[in-house]
Parts: structure tokens; sequence; C-alpha cells
């Protein structure tokens, strides 16, 4: 029961930080203050410490196989995705779009992505429900820190004078809503279907999480200036750690 309303809480969160991001012309500016670069830092070292201290672990407990290759797979389909483009692009996942050249000719395909993207993290929050705890609690604090500037994206694809304001706020809503719904596949998924499904589901989150956190995380760690992304990469983890550690207390 604990795992559902904190689910349901971080759902809402996740729903809420996408729709701020797209609806406040004021996004751009505070993700500016913030800097991109930090929160994806910390966000990295939330990710890489669920992945290698609960994600992968019960993955392996539940089914070892298909827990492998299923993190195998979410680490060839970054990687395969990502090709070329490390300089490109910051905080893009598994499924976002690297499109170049005329961006209105390639919309379709660009908004598909950043739905798919959101499906994504929505199955791979459901079946950290298994977890649960500080896990379930980092994973959906590291998904709505992004959702902010995934619904700015989605939104700053349409110029505001040639798409109708409601058309696109429509998409808005729409692609906002399917955090949530991957949520559910992926919780019922890994509750009624066995230990097999839960080790790939588990997998490949694990997989996407050590992915994410590291193509994220290892070009600023290169770059001997970049302290601060250091500084928030050892946050995330020290963070992820105090709550594993007050939950093993309480």
């Amino acid at each position: 029961l604990s795992s559902i309303i904190m689910l349901t809480a971080l759902l809402i969160l996740a729903f809420a930080a996408s729709m701020a991001g797209g609806l406040t012309t004021a996004a751009e500016g505070v993700l500016e203050r913030l800097g991109m670069a930090r929160i994806l830092s910390f966000r990295s070292g939330l990710l890489i410490a669920v992945a290698l201290g609960s994600a992968l672990p019960e993955a392996w407990r539940a089914s070892p196989l298909a827990a492998a290759a299923a993190a195998a797979g979410a680490l060839g389909l970054g990687w395969s995705l990502h090709r070329g483009h490390a300089e490109e692009h910051e905080g893009h996942e598994l499924t976002h779009p690297h499109i170049h050249g005329d961006a209105a000719t390639h919309l379709p395909s660009m908004v598909a992505a950043l739905f798919a993207h959101s499906l994504i993290d929505g199955l791979n929050l459901g079946a950290m429900t298994l977890v649960g705890g500080p896990a379930l609690l980092a994973v959906g604090t590291a998904t709505s820190l992004h959702k902010l500037a995934d619904g700015f994206t989605l939104t700053s694809l349409f110029p505001r004078t040639a798409h109708a304001r409601g058309r696109v706020r429509a998409l808005l809503v729409a692609g906002s809503l399917m955090t949530p719904f991957g949520a559910v596949l992926g919780r019922e998924g890994v509750l009624s279907l066995g230990p097999v499904l839960t080790g790939l589901l588990l997998g490949f989150a694990g997989g996407s999480f050590l992915f994410v956190g590291a193509s994220q995380i290892v070009p600023r760690l290169g770059r001997k200036r970049d302290i601060e992304s250091a500084v928030a990469f050892a946050a995330g983890l020290a963070a992820m750690l105090l709550l594993s550690r007050l939950s093993g207390e309480s």
C-alpha cells in the first residue's frame, strides 16, 4: 500500500512538472538558473545508485537470464540511438529524437519520440514499485526533474503563430499522461506476469538508468573545470545512500 501511495504521489508530481514546463514561459529561465548540467548530474548520481544498488540486484534475483538480457538490450539501444551525438544533445533519453535539418518536416516523428520517451520513463518507474522505498522515491524524483524539461521541449517544437494553442496544449496533456500510463503498465506487468517479466522490466530499467546516468555524467567528469557537475553527481549518490540508510533504520 505504501508503494502505491508513493507511486501515485510521484506520478502526480511528474505530470505537474511536465505541464509546468510546457505551459509556463518562465520554464526556460528556471532551467537556466538551476543549470541543466547540475540538474542532470545530480539525476545521474541518483539513477546510477538505484541501478547498481536496487534495480539490477532485484532483477537478478527474479530471473538472472532475463535481467542480463534486458539490461544489455537497454544499454545497446541507448548506444545505437546516441552514436555520434554525444556532444550535440544534453538530457536526451533512450528515445529522444535526433533530427537534423528542417525540424517542421520531422515534427510528427519528434513528437512521437517524446511520447515514447515518456512511456519508457513510466514503465521504469512502475517496475520500481517492486523495490519500493528509497529506490522508488529516487527514481520518481529523478523522473520529475526531467519532466520539466520534457514539457518545455514538447511545446517549444511548435511555433506559437503557426499552430493552434488548444492543439498544442492537448498534445502536452497527452504527453504528460504517458508517464502515468507507462507506470500502470509497468506495475501491473511486475505484479501479474511472474519472475521472468519482473526480471525483464527491472533489468531494462537498471540498464537504462546506467546508460542515461553514465552518458550524462561521464563527458562532464572529463572536463577538468566542471567541478559543479562532479559535486552534483556526488550529491545524487550521497542522497540515495542516505535515503537507503534512513529506510533501513526505520
